[in-house]
Order: structure tokens, then C-alpha cells, then sequence
């Protein structure tokens, strides 16, 4: 090695290291103090995933697709230092939106997982629950009429289930979501449909961002309830050419002769959305 070298290496290697060291704490404080809430709707092929992190910090992941494909999705939106997700929320236990969540839970340390204490058959369910008995997770049973306090003044309310029904259909207990900040509001159907709609009809459900139910189903997102939203975004999570032939062409139609604007994740990939309280920013 040239004495050059030999003399100086050390020194350069010891400011670029404090130089980086530097670039995360400010970058982490940029974005701790910001005053802006962030829900990535990740592209995760046909599933959904769903990463919110408060004004304060907070990170929450609801869903988590078919596969590991999430993992990457996550390191796209989260500091590559940052192995801790606060909570996660399954809004039920089907393959295509708890099967990446077992390989997150594999990688990072979770606090909390609320669920609506349905179960099913499948192997990644069974795996789902080894995990969480495995680590030091508190999971809680959500039921309309709860809200969860994610800091800097966000907040979730459980609309629905209403009431748990042990049928063995897992979209009965749909674990529904309105999520808020300031004078913005995100609705978050997961796989609801149309009954489901039905039940929160009545609801303060009028929220800028709804996340469109089960993909862009025929059987989601019904005139009555898209009247009672009166969104101005809409996100349907889909996957390329999917086999269900997801979204729906009315549903589709519905949307547009309502004036809403429509972010497709087979189409425009992940659907960032920041909120300041007061205003959207589609990213």
C-alpha cells in the first residue's frame, strides 16, 4: 500500500464514518420532527400492505401481502438501520395479506399485533401464531368503538368488526380502519365488501384516501358507500394481470364518474401519501 495511504486512511475512514453518522441522526430528526404523517401503500403484488408512521414516529404495518416481496418494499420506506415496527394490524387471515407479515415478523421486533381473533387453516396463520408466542409481542383482539393513539395527534378508530362471528369466513371479521390526522382521513377497507360497507354507512366514514376493498372487487365499493366517502383519492392494491381480473372494470368506472382520482399499485407501483393535518401529498 503507497505510504500515502498508510498515513492517511485512518483519518478518512474515521470522517467518513462520523460523516454518515451525522447524515442519519439529522436525517432522523428531519423526519421525526417534520409534522407530517406518511401512509405508503406498498406494491406488493396482489395482496395488501399498508406502512404508516405518525408525526411522532410511530410506525405501523397493516397487511403484508403474499410473500417476502414486502421485505423489500419496507426497506424502500424505512431507515436501513431501523429493525423495530411498533404494530402491526391483520385485517384477516387470508395467504395474500399475512404471508409477508410472517417474514416480517422474522426480521424485525414488533410490540404489538391487533387482530380480530379470527383463525384459519392455512400454514402461514399457524406460523403467524408461533412467531408471535415466541416473541415478547402483546397481540390484541380490536372490536368496533376502539382507538389507538399513534402520537403527534394521529390516531386510529376500529369501525368494524362489529361483533366477532365464528363462521370459518374470515372476511365476516374484517378488521376495518379509519385513520386520522388533523383534518385528514384515511379509510381503510382491507377485504371488505359490500356488506361491510353497509355497516358503516351511517358513520363520520366523509375521508379524503380510501383505500378501495378487496382489490377493486365487483363485490367493494358500492355507490351508496363511495357517496357516503365522497373520497378524492382512491388506492386499490392489485396485483400485474392478476387471475381475478382485479380491479373491476364498474368499480373503476364508479370512480371516475365520481371525479376520483385512482392510484393503482399494478400500475403506478407504491402510492405514497403524506398528510400535514391539514393537507394531501401524493409522493
Amino acid at each position: 500500500m503507497p505510504k500515502f495511504f498508510e498515513k492517511y486512511q485512518p483519518k478518512y475512514i474515521f470522517l467518513g464514518v462520523l460523516a454518515l453518522v451525522a447524515l442519519v441522526v439529522w436525517s432522523a430528526v428531519f423526519n421525526f420532527e417534520n409534522g407530517r404523517m406518511t401512509v405508503a401503500f406498498l406494491d406488493v403484488g396482489q395482496g395488501d400492505a399498508i406502512f404508516i408512521e405518525s408525526p411522532a414516529g410511530n410506525q405501523v404495518l397493516i397487511d403484508g401481502g403474499p410473500n417476502k416481496e414486502v421485505l423489500s418494499q419496507l426497506s424502500a420506506v424505512m431507515p436501513f438501520y431501523d429493525r423495530s415496527i411498533d404494530a402491526i394490524i391483520l385485517t384477516h387471515p387470508h395467504q395474500d395479506h399475512i404471508g409477508g407479515l410472517v417474514e416480517v415478523l422474522k426480521r424485525y421486533d414488533v410490540d404489538f399485533v391487533f387482530d380480530s381473533g379470527d383463525d384459519a387453516s392455512i400454514a402461514e396463520f399457524a406460523e403467524w401464531k408461533k412467531l408471535i408466542g415466541g416473541k415478547n409481542t402483546k397481540e390484541i383482539k380490536v372490536i368496533r368503538g376502539m382507538r389507538v393513539d399513534l402520537g403527534g395527534g394521529a390516531h386510529f378508530d376500529v369501525l368494524l368488526p362489529d361483533v366477532f362471528e365464528k363462521n370459518g369466513d374470515p372476511h365476516k371479521n374484517m378488521v376495518v380502519i379509519k385513520l386520522s390526522y388533523g383534518e385528514n382521513c384515511f379509510l381503510l377497507m382491507g377485504d371488505a365488501e359490500r356488506e361491510h360497507e353497509f355497516k358503516i354507512l351511517n358513520d363520520d366514514i366523509d375521508c379524503e384516501v380510501l383505500k378501495a376493498g378487496h382489490h377493486g372487487s365487483k363485490t367493494s365499493t358500492s355507490e351508496a358507500f363511495l357517496n357516503a366517502v365522497s373520497p378524492d383519492i382512491a388506492v386499490i392494491q392489485v396485483g400485474v394481470k392478476n387471475r381475478y381480473g382485479h380491479p373491476y372494470r364498474a368499480v373503476l368506472e364508479r370512480l371516475t364518474a365520481s371525479a376520483v382520482k385512482v392510484f393503482r399499485t399494478d400500475t403506478d407501483g407504491a402510492i405514497i401519501i403524506e398528510s400535514d393535518g391539514e393537507n394531501i401529498f401524493v409522493k
